[in-house]
């Protein structure tokens, strides 16, 4: 399976070379023209790197990226840019980018630091076995020996807070101050997506269940 590039480029001309590229190179590439499609795409869609343009419309690189970490999107990001100052490139990486590469680029440099980001990733790959299923947290994939299903960000935020508090009841408050920003609705959004969750596990005949409990969350291994 090849590994999936984002490519975040305002300058058509630009995307459509480092496209081309990338693809020479054997990896899947989507590209977007500002930060907000980009933000959009990477709630739906796992990504196995991300090259990020900072100055675009609608929204920049920088901002794009914030956003991005606040949701709970770890994949590595490289900026991509023209600006070239020690300062520019320092709040980029205090950001939460992960490489730094100034415009104009050379290619082979640009592909060695995709090669070091995604063994680096591959190396720290987060796998979680629960109960009787795996949860792929990089791949954003659920899975057993029966079927397997592509989580959203959301969910796999969602089920990563709940195996790391084990047996442990969770407040909908934890999932609305990670995910969402507060708002009257928030509660129903974090039982929507509980939902979901409920839904696969029952999909794949899994011996684990999620129990509610007024507002609050938790894992449990089911006895057959």
């Amino acid at each position: 399976m090849k590994d999936r590039i984002l490519l975040v480029e305002d300058e058509k001309d630009l995307s459509k070379a480092v496209k081309t590229i990338l693809t020479l190179s054997n990896y899947d590439v989507d590209t977007a023209f500002n930060g907000k499609e980009a933000l959009d795409k990477v709630k739906e869609k796992h990504f196995d790197i991300i090259i990020m343009d900072i100055m675009m419309p609608i929204m920049d690189g920088i901002e794009s990226m914030n956003e991005m970490r606040k949701i709970g999107v770890d994949t590595p990001i490289i900026l991509l840019t023209a600006k070239s100052e020690i300062e520019d490139k320092i709040f980029g990486l205090d950001s939460g980018a992960n490489d730094y590469i100034t415009k104009p680029f050379n290619k082979k440099e640009l592909l060695a630091r995709i090669r070091a980001l995604l063994r680096t990733k591959k190396e720290q790959n987060k796998k979680y076995n629960i109960g009787d299923i795996i949860f792929d947290k990089e791949k954003s994939e659920l899975y057993s020996e029966k079927a397997a299903f592509h989580l959203t960000i959301i969910e796999c935020n969602i089920l990563e807070i709940l195996i790391k508090n084990d047996n442990k009841y969770i407040p909908a408050l934890a999932f609305e101050k990670i995910i969402w920003d507060s708002n009257e609705d928030s509660i129903c959004k974090v039982n929507m997506y509980i939902s979901y969750l409920q839904n696969k596990f029952e999909s794949l005949s899994s011996n684990i269940n999620i129990i509610i409990r007024n507002n609050e969350y938790k894992l449990e291994l089911i006895s057959w």
